[in-house]
């Protein structure tokens, strides 16, 4: 996207939204699927095709789940969602104030995971019964098997490249877990979507996933995500000593991590 592009783009989003019209916009990221990421006068864009269905989905899902979860765990504020007169979907919200986990100088990142697991824990306790977005189990077997059998699933993107990606999604079924500890999960709980606040306070990001699961879900995707950033930090230690919420299970673990690869 060009300067032009990104600056055209940020003032549709902008007016829309009824915001002032920005002069400087910074491209914050592009979603390999094709969303763009806008940050511009103090808020956050991100802006989806209505024709990329699984995007679409989750935008109007990360939306409903950023209302819902107002003043009830730290998120980020929507200030803005609608359509634009292209037809592009936008969501606007605040810029949260500090840095996202995976950015914190080393030193920092305990520091970071514990926030985090505040603000995981205090989103766990949340009343399932009022929660009103389903990603339970069969939820989600369902529309991983529609991505296998569309061939939407790509071999090379699986941790193991050499099993046909057939193969793997019928040993990953087969072992599924005989029943879910559900609670209201974030979806999606890797270190990128926690900012730290000067505060001390993790916020949230990206609950396009978001919604009724097993706590396995976000605590899987969690240590996986905070390994990879920080090799040296002992996190799945750390998630013993500060989730509050139960006792890990390790073979849930390993299936929610796997599974997650399959989307």
């Amino acid at each position: 996207m060009t300067d032009d592009e990104r600056l055209a783009l940020a003032r549709a989003v902008a007016a829309a939204a009824g915001l002032p019209a920005p002069t400087d916009v910074a491209e914050v990221g592009h979603g390999k699927s094709g969303d763009v990421v806008l940050r511009f006068g103090g808020h956050f864009a991100k802006v989806v095709d209505p024709a990329l269905r699984v995007n679409a989905g989750e935008l109007a899902r990360e939306s409903a789940m950023l209302l819902w979860l107002e003043g009830h765990a730290p998120a980020a504020h929507v200030v803005w969602t609608g359509d634009l007169p292209d037809g592009r979907r936008a969501l606007v919200t605040d810029a949260l104030p500090g840095a996202a986990l995976h950015e914190l100088a080393p030193a920092d990142a305990e520091r970071g995971a514990i926030a985090a697991l505040t603000t995981l824990s205090k989103l766990h306790a949340l009343p399932i019964a009022g929660c009103p977005f389903d990603e339970q189990l069969a939820i989600k077997l369902a529309e991983a098997a529609r991505r296998v059998a569309a061939g939407e699933v790509k071999a090379e993107e699986l941790e193991d490249r050499q099993t046909p990606v057939a193969a793997q999604w019928a040993a990953l079924s087969a072992r599924q877990p005989p029943s879910e500890d559900l609670v209201v999960t974030h979806g999606d709980a890797c270190w990128p979507n926690f900012v730290l606040g000067p505060d001390g306070v993790a916020a949230m990001l990206d609950l396009g996933r978001g919604g009724l699961a097993d706590r396995h879900q976000d605590l899987a995707l969690f240590i996986r995500s905070g390994t990879h950033n920080f090799p040296d930090l002992p996190v799945r230690e750390i998630v013993a000593s500060h989730y509050v919420g139960g006792a890990v299970d390790e073979a849930k673990l390993d299936f929610y991590r796997t599974l997650d690869e399959f989307f």
